[in-house]
């Protein structure tokens, strides 16, 4: 698989993720924290021995107002971190489903002053409200903080900015509908950006008394260390067990399955979304045989 923008390999980035999933066979490319350089068209491409297939798709990126006249903090923002779902239609009050987290939050480890994406697949019929929490305390909204759900993959996302000591804890985000509700918990831990310096010596000073010559004699012979072990680690005779066996003439070769070239199933579609927020770029192929590379 190979990821295109604007007819061009897309470039590796702290901010780009990409993975495949064979068992549903589902490509996604995620972005964090999106900029309006990161516009244009995606493309990717599938390709085997046998051939390759590819889909592409739109990303409009809304930018916010270089200059922000509003209070640093609104009052509002003091609210829970929640999205609302839209107003439910007739069919989904209809055909109801409590919300079902198909995909738990996963803990996370992440270096201090880089982005994190916590994100779990819940879904629900009316589309469920989710509301953050952390450390089993509503999460206030703020300017590090987005959240947004994602209709096409059913993911609720909530992505931090620029990660702080104050950021570690358990976050846990609960989906409610009228038919029920459901949750997902993971952690946060976050790597120190400047680890303290061990100023302990590698090997303790006593450890060099007996490379030490006494004071008025001569040098004395060089002695083992005590409490040094110069056996071999793993004993020679044990390597026995690596030796090259030549495959039995009786075992029965496997049938290759016929070779096929990748095929998009579900195409990439178009997507807008304002600056900053995250974004999530599905399609579902099948990566022929042999895989796609």
């Amino acid at each position: 698989f190979t990821w295109y923008k604007n007819n061009k390999p897309l470039l590796e980035g702290n901010r780009f993720t990409t993975k495949y999933d064979i068992l549903t066979k589902v490509l996604t490319l995620q972005v964090l924290a999106a900029r309006p350089d990161d516009q244009g068209t995606y493309t990717v491409r599938a390709t085997n021995p046998s051939g390759s297939d590819e889909t592409t798709c739109k990303l409009t990126i809304r930018p916010v107002a270089s200059i922000d006249t509003r209070p640093f903090v609104e009052p509002e923002r003091f609210a829970q971190l929640e999205l609302q779902a839209p107003a439910p239609t007739k069919d989904d009050m209809e055909h109801m489903e409590p919300p079902k987290v198909i995909v738990p939050l996963e803990p996370k480890q992440v270096k201090e002053g880089s982005p994190v994406l916590l994100q779990a697949t819940i879904t629900g019929k009316p589309r469920p409200n989710f509301v953050w929490l952390k450390d089993n305390k509503p999460l206030t909204a703020g300017n590090r903080l987005r959240t947004r759900y994602d209709i096409a993959t059913k993911q609720v996302l909530l992505q931090i900015n620029d990660v702080r000591p104050q950021d570690v804890g358990e976050y846990r985000v609960i989906a409610t509908n009228p038919a029920g509700k459901d949750s997902t918990v993971g952690s946060l831990n976050v790597v120190p950006d400047k680890p303290g310096v061990d100023e302990r010596p590698f090997v303790p000073q006593d450890k060099f008394r007996s490379l030490e010559a006494p004071e008025g004699k001569g040098p004395r012979p060089l002695e083992i260390v005590p409490g040094v072990d110069i056996q071999p680690f793993v004993s020679p005779d044990k390597f026995r067990k690596l030796d090259h066996v030549e495959p039995s003439a009786k075992q029965i070769e496997e049938v290759p399955e016929p070779k096929r070239p990748p095929r998009v199933i579900v195409p990439l579609s178009n997507c807008e979304l304002e600056e900053l927020m995250p974004v999530i770029l599905t399609t579902t192929i099948d990566a022929g045989v042999p895989m796609a590379t």
